[in-house]
């Protein structure tokens, strides 16, 4: 995108009207005119009646270090279903409360997870904003009623956001509340049909034995990832490359007097493969998540008051597996690995009717396919300069298929995938030599977008018809200044930093199933920023953001609310324009983009 076109978004908010109709307004707080932290994202809505609340843990701290006393590690704690208020529920819906407690330069950024019996409930990066930030994020994890309905050990902790740089973390401090509420079945909100087990996956090879009658599964991944967008290729990362230097775009922490030098290498493309022993199941796209510190010295530099997309609370994205459900019911353990190392859990949905389903994969060509994406490195190097454009490209296009032989007869099931990939990289660095380093732009725009298509068929009649379409587009202007110094080793320190950033997040899902009709719901995200800092003299100019998140589905959901901010605080807000002005979402509704099993279609 050029620059004036980037200009005019940031101009102003794009609102665009779209039909109303009945349902209830979800309890929602507005960002407030000043403050210094808010967000545009929509709580989960909930079922009818009182609920039943679980606390997992209650303020209790995390991190390396609170009033001087370290902690190491996980926290543990114990969970016990509610007693009195038995499943199958209509909605679950886990709530966790955030307050920070470290901040500054000095800590890496690092992220919130919190597990019950090995599984992720939850994800979500820390904000770096302020005196003890304090922010809530919400999950609906009505699919995990299975793992939920039985006692378990869980965790929770702090973690890196990235192992680019795993020599050097420095993990914050917070103090952490979780709990879960559960809704009861009722006439107006009917107990959902949920996956029948919760499977754990490790990423790199993790080892599983499963039943053997599955005849759908699904595997939910946290493909929220910070920084690989911003990497060059492996030949630009030579040593004393200017490519990482204190000036790059980076999150490595100081150690000692020396200045961290960031940037990284292994190319800007980044995508997660899943295995199931060893032969190549599905592909998930992995989302660009903006991290709070662009640089070591640029801290908050587009998270101020409003978090980009995805930082408070990740969202799972959902791969189908369902072709493989034969392989899956094979005796022995099961295989099922990632290429990179998220985090992720298998839903298993099994045929009540009998205790073996037989089957077999009948068409793979993701096996085979190319997975590498194609590079162009247009670098030069004049004089003291090195400039151009590096151009990283992937189009992929596959199908498998399956079937299974259930009690009900024969199922055959089909994925069809289609993606989009390429990023573009200008450079502009001047000063190639330590210490001589003088200024780093390095501007990128990323197009990214992924289809996925689900049939499942019982002779002629469909069963399900599901396409979810994800799009992460991301334009991200950078650059920094900097200059040399002496202080018992000559270092280079940056004195001026700007950033533009344009960021969308945008799912349209559509989904058929059997004797219901057709479910249709879209998500549309956008964030838009611009700040420049001076480091020196800790002044910022052209300090702006705007952000927008709009919901809405065919069965009359409709959300919507904007905010801009100036000077890293909250100018304006509005809620509910184009929605009949106020927000009204049904309450199975995944108005937060996450996956949508339709348990509450029957």
């Amino acid at each position: 995108m050029k620059l004036a076109a980037l200009a005019r978004r940031m101009a102003a908010l794009l609102i665009v009207p779209v039909a109303a109709s009945a349902a209830q307004e979800p309890t929602f707080e507005p960002p407030i005119v000043g403050s210094t932290m808010a967000t545009v994202m929509p709580h989960v809505p909930s079922a009818a009646g009182d609920p039943c609340i679980v606390t997992l843990f209650q303020d209790q701290p995390v991190g390396e270090a609170i009033d001087s006393t370290p902690i190491v590690g996980q926290v543990r704690y114990n969970y016990t279903p509610p007693p009195g208020c038995q499943g199958p529920w209509a909605k679950v819906v886990l709530k966790v409360d955030v307050t920070e407690s470290g901040t500054g330069p000095y800590y890496d950024s690092s992220k919130v997870y919190v597990r019950l019996g090995g599984v992720d409930l939850f994800e979500g990066s820390m904000t770096k904003l302020g005196t003890h930030p304090t922010w809530q994020g919400e999950r609906d994890i009505t699919d995990l009623s299975a793992l939920l309905a039985e006692a378990h050990k869980g965790q929770f902790a702090l973690i890196p956001e990235t192992d680019m740089w795993p020599g050097n973390s420095q993990n914050a401090s917070a103090t952490l509340s979780a709990r879960v509420y559960f809704y009861r079945a009722s006439v107006a909100t009917p107990a959902q049909k949920v996956p029948d087990a919760v499977f754990r996956v490790i990423p790199q090879d993790g080892q599983v034995t499963l039943p053997h009658n599955i005849v759908r599964a699904y595997l939910d991944i946290y493909n929220q990832e910070a920084r690989w967008y911003t990497c060059v290729p492996d030949q630009e990362l030579y040593p004393q490359s200017p490519f990482w230097s204190p000036l790059a775009m980076g999150g490595e922490t100081k150690s000692g007097i020396s200045v961290p030098g960031q940037g990284c290498g292994g190319g800007s493309f980044a995508q997660i493969e899943v295995s199931i022993d060893g032969t190549p199941a599905g592909v998930a796209p992995v989302f660009p998540l903006l991290s709070a510190d662009l640089n070591f010295y640029y801290a908050n530099t587009a998270n101020a008051p409003e978090q980009p997309p995805q930082m408070l609370a990740y969202t799972p994205y959902r791969v189908d597996l369902t072709p493989f459900a034969a392989i899956l019911n094979e005796a022995g353990e099961h295989s099922i690995s990632l290429s990179r190392p998220a985090n992720a859990y298998l839903l298993l949905y099994q045929d009540k009717g009998s205790n073996h389903v037989s089957g077999a994969v009948t068409l793979n060509t993701l096996a085979g396919s190319a997975s590498a994406p194609t590079v162009v490195d247009g670098l030069q190097t004049n004089d003291d300069v090195r400039s151009g454009d590096v151009t990283t490209r992937l189009d992929r296009d596959f199908r498998i298929k399956g079937f299974v032989m259930t009690s009900h007869g024969r199922v055959d099931s089909s994925v069809h995938q289609t993606s989009h990939f390429s990023n573009t990289q200008q450079f502009f660095v001047d000063g190639l030599v330590f210490p001589n380093y003088r200024h780093y732009r390095q501007h990128l725009w990323i197009d990214s977008s992924t289809q996925q298509h689900s049939r499942r068929l019982r002779g002629n009649s469909v069963l399900d018809d599901d396409v979810l379409t994800a799009s992460y587009p991301l334009d991200l202007l950078y650059d920094m200044d900097g200059y040399v110094f002496e202080d018992e080793v000559m270092l280079v320190q940056p004195s001026k930093g700007s950033a533009t950033v344009a960021q969308q997040r945008n799912l349209d899902a559509t989904y058929q199933h059997h004797g219901f009709g057709t479910y249709t719901s879209r998500v549309r995200e956008s964030f838009n920023s611009s700040r420049t800092h001076d480091i020196l003299h800790q002044q910022d100019s052209n300090w702006q953001s705007q952000a927008q998140y709009r919901f809405t589905d065919s069965q009359g959901s409709c959300y919507q609310s904007a905010m801009t901010a100036l000077d890293g605080a909250v100018a304006t807000q509005a809620r509910g324009v184009g929605c009949g002005d106020h927000n009204h979402v049904r309450w199975h509704a995944h108005s937060d983009g996450s996956p949508d099993s339709l348990g509450w279609t029957h």
